[in-house]
């Protein structure tokens, strides 16, 4: 038989229970008065012990009644903190959380090492950096989030997309754990001159680094913000820490006024060390080479520390040209120093001919010479051209490539001759070609793609607007529906368009087809990998210039996963003709 006190233990045990099992499905946050005291125990306890389990004990219970324990991996924790980094919401582009989550990290980097090798288009880079950016939740396998942030950070540094990655760390601290972001905005901002905006890039650093050439430049910044104890109390620091480097010393000390004199060593291994040269001498002075870091180059350059002495020195003027070809020098200079070349009257006047005595860089600046002097508009596209092919002979034409550009802007187009049109459009900045011109005799060229354009999404004024022109086009009797057409009937009925009924476009839609690999990742929702095949696929082509059954089953992908921006943005480039 029970006894009356077992029964009764037993009864104290089931209503435990019942609350214990109310008040964790009521969420409650304050237990009752009798915890109390056991709960504050329990708390420093925990303390004291660094334990990661939480255990509540019952003071009712008997020994042999189990503990509840529950049980916080702080590894899983720490991962879900850093697995949501980027600068767009998902939604802004129709994404989710999860585009990357089922996707194999080895199938990621291996699109990425391909897309890496490609010159992309303006929109595939646009494209990639909207995938990539996008918040989201990294792999689950062999891509954690950490080296998933680095290779998003070294993409952005490999493009010099600088504002992107001051964004990215204002709304990501843990990018500040990232000592190369931080180096490359301090370099980038330094190499400009400008220090204030060089300084404030120290705020992202995160207090957990310990990278000597940060915490250099944090000194110094502090020193010219006029914190000079702080800036002492670092230095202090870092040598307890077993830091050593004579040169930094040297001129610290002679910063913070504790020695009179510095060194008037120029040390050119970085871009910090060069500036601590430079702003530390009475009497600066430096020839760069063709081995001068790119930076330091950039630097000469902002704080005019560029002088040419001897215009005859070709090894010098080469290294300018080599320089600016790298985008390491300003090309602006390199024509100014061409303008300070002398060239006699007869020189200029058979600038075609004398070029041809003349080493690398005179007859370049000859011929830029003459052009700017030429009021005769087809010599002066024909030297103009002559200069970029004398560009391209001693591969250097990221030199001349803007300033060619400028030139041709420079004349008016209605009088330039018509054999020459087509070659100088194809050097003319391609964002002159803006405005869009429709066509309403062809349904992919009518005001109907006004609904794709605008992206505003109206299926009331794009019905209003296929009405008008499918009449129009239905009484032209020779008038064959093309792929392009295809690709806007396609987009317009799975955005919800009302078509007419004796429309059937099924036929022709069933010939096109989209590629199996891709249609099988839509299936299986591998969203992040499938746009960046996207961007692969597209490279460096413009989408103009892609073949209609690329854009056809670009647009059905898109349309199946109902990514409407990003599908408008490449119809946007693919039907109009721009004028």
């Amino acid at each position: 038989m029970i006894s009356l006190k077992h029964l009764n233990k037993l009864l104290i045990l089931a209503v435990f229970s019942i609350i214990l099992i109310s008040n964790i499905a009521n969420g409650e946050d304050e237990p009752a008065d009798i915890w109390k005291e056991q709960d504050n125990q329990k708390e420093e306890k925990n303390q004291n012990e660094e334990d990661d389990d939480i255990t509540i004990e019952s003071p009712i219970l008997s020994d042999d009644i189990n503990k509840i324990v529950i049980k916080i991996n702080e590894d899983e924790i720490g991962e879900q903190k850093k697995t949501v980094v980027g600068i767009f919401d998902p939604e802004e582009n129709n994404f989710s959380l999860d585009m990357w989550s089922k996707t194999d990290g080895n199938e990621i980097k291996k699109v990425l090492n391909r897309i890496d090798k490609l010159k992309l288009s303006k929109l595939s880079e646009d494209l990639l950096f909207q995938i990539l950016f996008t918040n989201a939740y990294s792999p689950k396998n062999n891509l954690n989030s950490e080296e998933f942030l680095k290779i998003k950070i070294n993409w952005l540094i490999n493009k010099k997309r600088i504002r992107d990655l001051e964004t990215l760390l204002k709304s990501n601290p843990v990018v500040g754990e990232n000592s190369k972001a931080i180096k490359f905005l301090i370099d980038e901002y330094l190499s400009l001159n400008d220090i204030k905006s060089a300084c404030e890039k120290t705020t992202f650093i995160d207090r957990n680094i310990q990278n000597d050439y940060l915490e250099k430049f944090r000194i110094y910044c502090l020193i010219n913000n006029e914190q000079v104890v702080e800036a002492q109390l670092i230095f202090d620091l870092l040598k307890e820490r077993g830091f050593k480097d004579k040169f930094f010393e040297n001129k610290i000390n002679f910063l913070l006024n504790i020695s009179e004199k510095t060194s008037e060593e120029i040390l050119d291994n970085n871009l910090l060390n060069f500036y601590f040269s430079h702003i530390t001498s009475n009497n600066f002075q430096y020839v760069p080479s063709e081995n001068t870091d790119q930076y330091i180059w950039k630097y000469l350059s902002s704080a005019n520390l560029i002088q040419v002495d001897d215009l005859e020195d070709e090894d010098v003027i080469t290294s300018y040209e080599i320089a600016a070809n790298q985008n390491s020098f300003d090309s602006d200079e390199i024509f100014k120093i061409y303008l300070q070349l002398n060239f006699n009257f007869n020189q200029l006047v058979n600038a075609e001919e004398i070029y041809k005595t003349l080493s690398g860089y005179k007859a370049r600046a000859l011929i830029y010479q003459s052009i700017l002097l030429s009021d005769n508009i087809e010599r002066k596209i024909n030297l103009s051209f002559l200069l970029k092919d004398l560009f391209a002979k001693d591969k250097l034409s990221n030199v001349y490539t803007e300033e060619l550009s400028n030139i041709l802007k420079s004349i008016n187009f209605n009088q330039i001759p018509e054999d020459y049109q087509e070659l100088v459009k194809e050097n003319l900045d391609a964002k002159l070609s803006k405005k869009v011109k429709f066509d309403n005799d062809i349904l992919h060229r009518s005001k109907v793609i006004r609904y794709f354009l605008d992206g505003n999404n109206n299926t009331e004024r794009a019905e209003k607007d296929f009405k008008s022109i499918y009449k129009k086009i239905k009484r032209n009797k020779k008038y064959f529906i093309s792929i392009k057409d295809i690709i806007v009937l396609d987009s317009l009925e799975s955005d919800g368009v009302t078509l007419p009924t004796d429309l059937d476009f099924s036929e022709l839609s069933a010939q096109l087809t989209v590629p199996q690999n891709l249609q099988e990742l839509v299936d299986q929702n591998h969203i992040g990998l499938l746009m960046l095949k996207i961007v692969e696929i597209i490279g460096e082509d413009n989408i103009s210039d892609l073949d209609p059954e690329t854009i056809y089953f670009l647009n059905k992908i898109l349309n199946q996963l109902n990514l409407k921006k990003i599908r408008n943005n490449i119809l946007g480039e693919a039907l109009p003709v721009r004028v």
